[in-house]
């Protein structure tokens, strides 16, 4: 009889044990961060020529951004479609909640649009450099000889906007990059205000001379970074900072290709 109570008294505290396992199993389910699942997102996308970074190519996104996302993908399961919009609709419909992400984007950008809307980003993506581009006979000269200034429309040189307002300085705005880069070898412009990476590739891949232009440092200009963005999923956005962490030789291979590096 003692050994059969002692039998029972061990399958009751077995039966405890296991109880008092999964009750905790349990709790903890509900206190620890549960892993996003693979779902699909749009990511709204600039409508601009901006390669190697981005564009449209045969009515498709490419270049290093797409790449990068669709390395992205594969690695976290999800998979993304790339919805290509002007920019004044891009942010129109990303602060619409009606897409999942933007790219590019910078907490600078559109700030007074943005307030109150809670808007997230990723950690740097790739650095870049907007800045005047001028013939090499005009480099080096002072922001006071820059009276006619490039860019592209629907862009803002920053860096001039207060020259711009007081009438120091005049905006030309051109359909295109190669419109901007006409003008200023005919001496109609001063100078072209543009990413200085995506106008080195353009110089380099075109009928142009590749130092028709060349980036003015002296003259101001802006060094920043480009980031993902989101309004409803901060756990994707913490899976891509992870993968910029975690990927890092993949990324340099990806912006050599592509040669996207700052220079």
């Amino acid at each position: 009889m003692v050994s059969h109570h002692f039998g029972d008294i061990t399958m009751l505290n077995i039966g405890h044990a296991i109880f008092t396992f999964c009750f905790s199993v349990c709790c903890l389910s509900l206190v620890l961060p549960k892993p996003a699942l693979a779902e699909d997102f749009v990511i709204g996308v600039e409508d601009i020529e901006y390669y190697p970074i981005y564009a449209r190519r045969d009515g498709d996104y490419a270049g290093f951004a797409r790449e990068l996302f669709d390395a992205f993908g594969s690695d976290s399961g999800h998979s993304f479609q790339y919805k290509i919009l002007p920019i004044k609709r891009l942010f129109s419909e990303f602060l619409g909640n009606k897409l999942d992400f933007k790219f590019p984007d910078n907490p600078n950008w559109q700030s007074d649009m943005k307030a109150g809307k809670g808007v997230i980003y990723s950690d740097a993506v790739l650095e870049y450099i907007d800045g005047v581009l001028v013939p090499p006979s005009r480099l080096g000269k002072d922001k006071l000889a820059l009276k006619n200034l490039g860019v592209v429309r629907g862009f803002t040189a920053w860096d001039y906007l207060d020259d711009i307002n007081k009438g120091e300085i005049r905006v030309n705005e051109g359909n295109s990059l190669t419109n901007l880069v006409k003008m200023a070898e005919s001496e109609r412009i001063d100078g072209v205000y543009f990413n200085v990476i995506v106008a080195r590739y353009f110089l380099e891949h075109t009928e142009f001379k590749k130092n028709a232009l060349v980036f003015d440092e002296s003259l101001p200009h802006t060094r920043g970074q480009y980031h993902l963005s989101t309004v409803s999923h901060p756990q994707i956005i913490e899976q891509f900072n992870t993968f910029l962490r975690d990927k890092v030789a993949l990324i340099e291979t990806l912006k050599a290709k592509y040669d996207v590096k700052i220079f």
